[in-house]
C-alpha cells in the first residue's frame, strides 16, 4: 500500500531530512512538501493525503491552523507535529486538534521512525541496496530485544547474552552504532512508549510506570518530565483522552 504524505516546513534542510529518513528507510510513501501551510492547504485540497507531518512556527499559517483547515477537508488524515523542547502550548494546542502524534526537534531518528511504524504498521527497513553489516545486525537485533521486553527489568547484560556478546563490547559497539549508550536509548524507548499509552489509554499513570518497566513512580515522572518537558498529569490534562474538544469545534 502506497501512503501520500505531505511534509510541510519553511525550512527546505527540515523538508529534506524528513524525505531522507523515509527513502532511506523504504517506507512506501509519495511524498508532497510545502514550505508554508498557506501553500500546503492547496495540496491537501487538490490531493488525497494520507499523512500530514508539519511544523508548528511557520509563517502565513502555523502547523496549528493548518492541522485544523486539513481536518474539515481530510478527516482521516493523520497528523504529525514538530514543535521545539518544552512549548508545552503548542503541545496542549495539538492534542485538543486530535493531532497524537508530536516530535520534539530536533527530530530524533529513532522517535521519528516509531511514529511512522505506529500510523502504518510497516517496519522500517535500511536503505536499498545497502548491504547490513553484521555490528548493524546485531543492534537491530538488540533494539527488537528491548522493543520486545522493555515491560520487565532488563539489563545490557541480558542483551548481550541474548546476542551472544560479551555486555563490554556490545556497550562499545552500541554506541559506536548509535550515538548513545544503551541505558538512554532503553529509557527513551520505554518514555516514547509512555506517551502512546497516555494519550491511547485510559490506564492510570502509575499503571502505565509499570507497563513500561519502571517501578519507581517519581522516578519515572522526572525521566518523563525531563523528556517532554511536562509532568505525565499535564501530558494527558492538556487535551487527552478526558478533554478532547468535540469534534464539532475542531472542524
Amino acid at each position: 500500500m502506497m501512503f501520500n504524505v505531505l511534509v510541510v516546513d519553511d525550512e527546505s534542510v527540515q523538508r529534506e531530512g524528513i524525505k531522507d529518513l523515509i527513502s532511506q528507510y523504504r517506507f512506501p510513501f509519495q511524498v508532497l512538501e510545502a514550505e508554508n501551510g498557506i501553500a500546503a492547504e492547496r495540496i491537501l485540497i487538490q490531493n488525497a493525503i494520507d499523512i500530514l507531518i508539519t511544523d508548528v512556527r511557520m509563517p502565513l499559517m502555523d502547523g496549528l491552523e493548518l492541522s485544523k483547515q486539513a481536518r474539515k477537508t481530510q478527516q482521516d488524515l493523520k497528523i504529525v507535529i514538530c514543535s521545539g523542547y518544552g512549548e508545552f502550548e503548542y503541545a496542549r494546542s495539538a492534542i485538543r486538534l486530535g493531532v497524537v502524534n508530536y516530535l520534539l526537534k530536533p527530530l530524533v531518528r529513532e522517535e521519528f521512525l516509531q511514529v511512522m511504524e505506529d500510523i502504518t504498521q510497516i517496519r522500517p527497513h535500511s536503505g536499498p541496496g545497502e548491504l547490513e553489516t553484521m555490528e548493524s545486525k546485531v543492534i537491530r537485533q538488540v533494539k527488537d530485544y528491548v522493543k520486545d521486553n522493555h515491560q520487565r527489568d532488563i539489563s545490557l547484560s541480558e542483551a548481550a547474552h541474548d546476542v551472544y556478546l560479551s555486555p563490554g563490547y556490545l556497550s562499545l559497539l552500541f554506541k559506536k552504532e548509535t550515538g548513545e549508550n544503551f541505558s538512554k536509548y532503553l529509557t527513551d524507548y520505554r518514555l516514547r512508549r509512555a506517551s502512546h499509552l497516555l494519550m491511547q489509554s485510559n490506564m492510570k499513570i502509575n499503571d502505565i510506570a509499570g507497563a513500561v518497566g519502571i517501578d519507581n513512580h517519581s522516578y519515572f515522572a522526572k525521566l518523563f518530565k525531563g523528556k517532554f518537558g511536562i509532568s505525565p498529569v499535564q501530558y494527558r490534562e492538556c487535551g487527552g483522552l478526558h478533554d478532547r474538544v468535540d469534534q464539532e469545534q475542531v472542524q
